[in-house]
């Protein structure tokens, strides 16, 4: 598969690695840079923090840099000429606003409702400020957390639950890693047809049902929801896990014909 090409990765389960430190995994890194000149970019598409992802990407030798990132299913950052990450204001801005609008209405139950989840549930970690409701459990206790935090929201139609396999968050209905990818691709000037989109999270499901990107794929040990969705797609559900996994449907696609 030759000529403008976009690779989308999510990070977590995915495309990082932990030790020695939190970094893109090298053997992605090398293969997708190896396949540039023939149009084949990259994007990272997580719910990091910007900044954590724009450090992640600084690590990278240039030519191994993504040519957008793509945070929090809501902000578009993308590569300039001097390898500075700049936002898309118009868009980042808008998603804000409707961000807030969220917030106004719901943050002044957030303690209500962490007294609540907290009494329930052997919380692992939580964090709960200005841009983010997010708890994690153990794994057997998340989707009963995820039903009670559905009720939560219910009575606020623009509010949508989502997460990852650690974590579950709220965010506004209007965010998804399919809409920023949607919006993303056509900053890019790339079509469906060449969107290749990798992931293993219940928030990945949005941009592997073939909607926004028409070759999908995930690791062995993804989410049993984003295997089902995958597999629904036409996608490659690679024998490996983890970033072995991902580079087996990179090159699963990247390699035909």
């Amino acid at each position: 598969m030759n000529g403008n090409c976009l690779v989308v990765l999510d990070l977590d389960g995915t495309s990082v690695r932990y030790e020695p430190r939190l970094e893109m995994e090298p053997g992605l890194m090398q293969y997708i840079a190896s396949l540039r000149q023939d149009g084949v970019a990259w994007a990272m598409n997580s719910d990091r923090y910007t900044e954590a992802m724009i450090d992640i990407a600084a690590m990278l030798v240039p030519e191994q840099r993504p040519a957008a990132i793509l945070s929090c299913q809501r902000f578009i950052h993308l590569l300039d000429g001097d390898e500075q990450y700049r936002p898309c204001s118009p868009w980042n801005n808008s998603q804000m606003l409707l961000h807030r609008d969220l917030w106004e209405k719901i943050s002044p139950l957030f303690h209500q409702w962490q007294r609540l989840i907290d009494a329930r549930f052997s919380v692992v970690d939580r964090v709960i400020n200005d841009l983010v409701f997010a708890y994690m459990v153990p794994s057997d206790e998340t989707p009963h957390l995820r039903r009670c935090i559905e009720e939560l929201v219910s009575p606020w139609p623009d509010a949508q639950l989502s997460g990852n396999k650690e974590w579950t968050f709220i965010l506004h209905e209007a965010f998804s890693k399919a809409g920023i990818l949607k919006k993303c691709a056509e900053l890019l000037g790339v079509n469906r047809q060449n969107i290749i989109a990798v992931g293993d999270g219940y928030n990945d499901i949005t941009m592997l049902n073939g909607s926004v990107a028409a070759k999908v794929g995930c690791p062995a040990d993804a989410s049993s929801e984003v295997i089902d969705t995958v597999r629904r797609a036409g996608g490659f559900i690679a024998p490996g896990d983890n970033t072995a996994g991902t580079l087996q449907v990179l090159r699963h696609y990247l390699e035909q014909g």
